[in-house]
């Protein structure tokens, strides 16, 4: 694999959670002062930016007490920025051949690896993406995030589990990632007629929300590869996708 891993972007992330950060939009790991006037010509006080006079006056009384200002996109560009391959501050290789400034929006369009946040394959350093926000962070396994952002989720680099406010996730473009989550993502689909009427689940346990109801007959395209059994019941469930999504039980493939 090349210099840029998912594996360092994990180690990059926990890196950025350790310092004292706060949320610069369009920041990119580097010393609040270092940043502070080019960003604040550029954006001013734009609206859905972060940047307020009052919020300008907050990141200059931290001037030369150690915090680093970063945006969601920016704590993944700076990982490539860095030169290292676990990392770093200061995103000393800005403008490296090969790892352009992309927003968040361009960096999910052009991922050719991607899906729902639903079937996403347990490989820490995949991006997870909030499409409507729209918004990124950056898997780190065991079912959390390190991200960075402003409001009710925080301040600066949060550590936060991977609920329901992801959409998406996807490799980020410009770093290497094992096979395994190519492969999960090309799984393929194969189409049964329902032998009983089945209840429709968000995940896969009958303790889960009902999400539909499908008469016998029925037809559904299952998910290759997603068997899983609810260790509560012994019943296995695959996944649905198409006109109707969730989980179903196995069995009612017939």
């Amino acid at each position: 694999m090349g210099l840029y891993t998912n594996e360092g972007l994990v180690k990059h992330a926990k890196k950025a959670y350790a310092l004292k950060t706060k949320y610069m939009w369009g920041g990119i790991l580097r010393s609040i002062e270092q940043q502070y006037e080019m960003l604040k010509k550029i954006y001013g006080n734009q609206t859905g930016t972060g940047y307020t006079t009052a919020r300008w006056n907050e990141l200059k009384q931290l001037f030369n007490k150690g915090y680093y200002g970063v945006d969601c996109v920016g704590l993944i560009k700076s990982y490539y920025w860095s030169g290292k391959a676990d990392g770093g501050v200061g995103s000393p290789r800005y403008g490296a051949v090969g790892f352009p400034d992309v927003n968040a929006n361009y960096m999910y369009q052009t991922a050719r690896i991607k899906g729902k946040i639903a079937d996403m394959p347990d490989v820490p350093g995949l991006i997870v993406y909030s499409k409507s926000h729209p918004h990124v962070g950056v898997y780190i396994g065991g079912g959390m995030t390190i991200e960075s952002t402003l409001g009710a989720r925080g301040d600066g680099v949060v550590l936060r589990s991977l609920d329901d406010f992801w959409e998406y996730w996807f490799e980020c473009p410009y770093i290497e990632y094992p096979k395994v989550a190519k492969n999960n993502a090309s799984k393929g689909t194969k189409t049964y007629k329902l032998a009983y009427p089945v209840v429709v689940r968000e995940s896969a346990t009958n303790k889960s929300k009902r999400k539909d109801y499908l008469v016998v007959g029925r037809k559904v395209d299952v998910v290759l590869g997603t068997e899983t059994v609810d260790k509560a019941t012994g019943f296995t469930y695959v996944k649905i996708t198409g006109e109707v999504e969730g989980w179903i039980t196995k069995s009612a493939l017939g």
